[in-house]
């Protein structure tokens, strides 16, 4: 006969495998949301609620899909857009998190550098479009610099918070335990900054990606915006569309996967317990 201690552990032991399948439960769910999302897209232009030529139905945005991808001329155009984005998102990271410690770490630089931050963040990076375009020209550049304007204020803005918010105490028992600048930085201010940076690092992405798109729409000559651009002046509606639904697959891929970095690297966090 088992005993009671034994008794009252199974429930504990049953109630942890969940949590290993945690992730896979997480997938499916995510997969029957965008098989639900494309089934009622589908059905709305089948039946004529919606216009097929306005809005396509996810069967021909396939089709059109697959035509590109055939051609070649999909992977030149993602190709492009994911260049864009990944050098001027790294820029972006690291002058806003570099520009978010001092600030956070240290009042006096704050109160000179903030202000200036404050009044730049409200525009929009579509009022930078005419200036960037008389600065840098019809090229990537132009795009590096919106993608970092769009991203470097939310990395800024969620380092500053992280540094700010962080207990001094867990500082002063690093001090009393002789811990020296460094291993204050790389040891207590990192780690502890971690569980508000990184969620603002995936906003950060997800800005970069309206900014990418916004630049090429006006100042490139490939990319995702501009395909969609294209397609629209020549009434390929299918390809206007095949090009939003690759920008939105390729963003959800890409913060799915900061995502998991964030739960990897977070694992202590109270956010992830659950």
């Amino acid at each position: 006969m088992s005993s009671p201690s034994a008794a009252l552990a199974r429930p504990a032991a049953t109630t942890g495998r969940p949590l290993v399948r945690l992730p896979k439960t997480r997938g499916f769910r995510a997969f029957v949301g965008l098989g639900v999302f494309f089934l009622v897209w589908q059905l709305l232009t089948t039946t004529g609620i919606v216009d097929g030529f306005m809005l396509p139905s996810p069967i021909a945005v396939a089709e059109a899909l697959w035509q590109m991808a055939i051609d070649g001329s999909l992977w030149v155009h993602l190709g492009a857009s994911l260049q864009r984005v990944a050098i001027g998102y790294l820029i972006a990271c690291v002058v806003g998190i570099a520009l978010g410690l001092l600030c956070g770490w240290w009042r006096t630089v704050s109160d000179y550098v903030r202000p200036v931050i404050e009044a730049l963040r409200p525009i929009p990076p579509l009022a930078w479009i005419p200036i960037t375009i008389l600065w840098f020209g019809l090229g990537d550049a132009a795009s590096y610099f919106l993608v970092f304007l769009g991203a470097v204020f939310p990395a800024f803005v969620a380092t500053y918070t992280a540094v700010r918010s962080l207990d001094r105490n867990q500082m002063n028992a690093a001090l009393c335990l002789g811990a020296k600048p460094s291993m204050l930085l790389f040891d207590v201010l990192i780690p502890a900054s971690l569980p508000i940076v990184l969620p603002g690092l995936r906003i950060a992405l997800g800005i970069g990606w309206m900014c990418v798109v916004t630049a090429e729409l006006i100042a490139a000559q490939t990319g995702l915006g501009y395909l969609i651009q294209q397609s629209r002046t020549l009434f390929q509606i299918n390809n206007v569309v095949a090009g939003m639904v690759t920008i939105g697959l390729v963003g959800l891929a890409m913060s799915a996967a900061l995502e998991q970095v964030e739960r990897r690297v977070n694992a202590w966090a109270p956010s992830e317990r659950l």
